[in-house]
């Protein structure tokens, strides 16, 4: 029996990937309420209600990159700009993911985009440093690291609160709207938490502080993820010596996609699937892959016999196997389209090659029954990003690639650097939705494009 697969097997009551997950993040500190760590509940609103009804997002997530690309990098004269990569994709992620989980015109003010991806930004690098402090010296040096993030929470919560209160005095037991039937409830995060809260029989899990603590998680777990790998992506475009035949590629699916954007039409992009994948195969911003904690208390013993006692950790870092030269040809080498090629250029089953497929050898979004549950939504933000980027703009290619840095066991993308880019000549001049109140219907949204 392979380590994986023993790995995998393994119930939770033995080896906690969540315990692992909970510690990286010290999320004791972090994470704002202890019943937001301690619980599914995101998990699940992220499965039921974020991944199953992505089509009905997609119209507002492309009018949110519409808007945020014309005005972050330009609409008017085609001329090269300036291009700060990651600050950019990081705001214009964070108003994406805040479309989704809490609308107009919410998602396009400033002051709460800032402090939802500072938030964002921040924790990974908070944790990093609680993790280098002894463990006698957390409960003291914890509560200090975490003053910015908490700052960042509290700006969030101003704004948040009274919407989370107003929407819950409407709430009662008998009457729970469904997102469905009820077009009077808008079709985002508060809502599916408030359904939640009145279906559960703990009034406690109605608090509004509650819920919008865990809005203020779900929003770090969405955002900071993507703005890294889309920055990374882009770098790994424009310093390829094939940058121009790229765009072109992924140009032309572009077009090609248009106007639906359904999940379905999404699938077929394949082109722009391998290359998020490959450059999350290259640039992994995790690197231990699968790592599980030992929560027997009799601990476990591994295949191999080696005893673990309890509280020890053991898993499979991603690294090691994502550049791993008896799986891929040229490992370290960007090749966009490795996994959409007939055959492909790597030992792995070509029916699991896509961007949100987990395996072995691809743990970007770990691997098996814990795997990210966010990736499809991701997936969906990423695809139709990279699609208007290259529709609307040229990106000009550089001669090398600036380096990615390593922290502790992450992997940071080059948060300084710039590109330059280019509105299309072509493009010049489409005027882009800018009404905040009025809802919209697909066609109409995509009449525009």
């Amino acid at each position: 029996m392979s380590s994986m697969r023993w790995l995998q097997q393994q119930p939770d009551k033995v080896l906690s990937q969540h315990e692992v997950n909970k510690q990286f993040l010290r999320a004791e500190y972090t994470m704002l309420d202890h019943r937001v760590i301690a619980e599914a509940r995101l998990k699940n609103f992220i499965r039921q209600e974020l991944t199953q009804d992505l089509d009905s997002h997609a119209a507002a997530v492309v009018e949110e990159i519409r808007y945020g690309l014309e005005e972050l990098c330009g609409s008017g004269a085609s001329q090269w700009k300036i291009f700060p990569v990651y600050n950019v994709m990081l705001t214009i992620v964070g108003r994406l993911v805040n479309r989704v989980l809490v609308g107009l015109p919410l998602c396009r003010n400033q002051s709460y985009i800032d402090a939802s991806t500072n938030f964002a930004q921040s924790i990974v690098i908070t944790a990093a440093l609680i993790n280098l402090v002894p463990t006698w010296l957390r409960p003291i040096l914890g509560p200090i690291f975490t003053i910015y993030d908490h700052r960042q929470s509290r700006k969030l919560a101003q704004v948040i609160l009274p919407l989370v209160r107003q929407r819950a005095a409407e709430f009662s037991h008998d009457k729970i709207p469904s997102l469905r039937d009820s077009p009077a409830y808008p079709n985002d995060f508060i809502t599916w938490a408030l359904r939640d809260a009145y279906n559960d029989p703990d009034p406690s899990q109605r608090c509004p502080e509650l819920i919008t603590n865990r809005l203020v998680v779900l929003g770090f777990a969405a955002i900071q993820s993507s703005a890294i790998t889309i920055t990374n992506a882009l770098f790994d475009i424009a310093a390829s010596p094939s940058s121009g035949l790229i765009q072109q590629e992924l140009r032309s699916e572009a077009f090609s996609a248009r106007p639906s954007w359904s999940r379905n039409v999404l699938s077929k992009m394949t082109k722009t699937d391998s290359l998020l994948r490959e450059s999350l195969r290259l640039w992994g911003f995790v690197s231990h892959g699968i790592t599980k904690a030992v929560v027997a208390k009799e601990g476990v013993t591994l295949p191999s016999g080696e005893h673990l006692p309890y509280g020890a950790k053991c898993g499979i870092a991603s690294y090691g196997p994502h550049h791993d030269e008896d799986f891929y040809q040229n490992p370290y080498h960007f090749d966009p389209f490795r996994f959409c090629r007939d055959g492909g250029n790597s030992n792995e089953n070509p029916v699991a090659k896509t961007f949100v497929t987990t395996g072995d050898y691809y743990m970007g979004f770990s691997h098996g029954r814990h795997a990210c549950p966010g990736r499809f939504f991701a997936s969906q933000q990423l695809k139709l990003l990279l699609a208007h980027i290259f529709m609307l703009y040229d990106i000009e290619p550089i001669s090398q690639r600036p380096r990615n840095r390593w922290l502790n066991n992450t992997i940071a993308p080059p948060v300084r650097e710039t590109l330059r880019i280019r509105r299309r000549k072509e493009t010049l001049g489409k005027p882009v939705e800018k009404d905040l109140e009025r809802r919209q219907d697909y066609a109409q949204v995509l009449s525009t494009l």
